[in-house]
């Protein structure tokens, strides 16, 4: 098809002049300027019998460099025999306003089967 021999030149042609697509809906279109928020995230605290480690742990939780408002936690704790509950409930009085979200769940009496 000696007729057709134009054709890619010209495909190429169109392409070399064409802008980025922009989107029909604004929701479409993005900046690059434009600031991101970082996802949320949760993250799951379920401790039984740690007030060993707890302070280390709750101190690494503080440190990490991630936005506080776009973490939730849920923390978890039942049947413990040392201090852990305190501890969890004085670092959560004293934190949960940095955070997008806690939920705190204690429960005391063992599930019957």
């Amino acid at each position: 098809m000696p007729g057709l021999a134009w054709l890619p030149a010209a495909v190429l042609l169109l392409l070399s002049g064409c802008s980025p697509a922009r989107g029909y809906f604004a929701e479409e279109r993005w900046s690059p300027e434009s600031e991101l928020l970082a996802p949320r995230v949760l993250v799951a605290l379920i401790c039984r019998n740690s007030e060993h480690s707890l302070p280390y742990f709750l101190g690494n939780i503080e440190r990490l460099n991630y936005p506080k408002d776009r973490m939730a936690l849920w923390v978890a704790t039942d049947h413990n025999k040392d201090n852990t509950t305190v501890i969890l409930r004085d670092w959560l009085v004293k934190m949960q306003n940095l955070y997008h979200y806690v939920e705190w769940s204690q429960k005391r009496n063992p599930r019957l089967s």
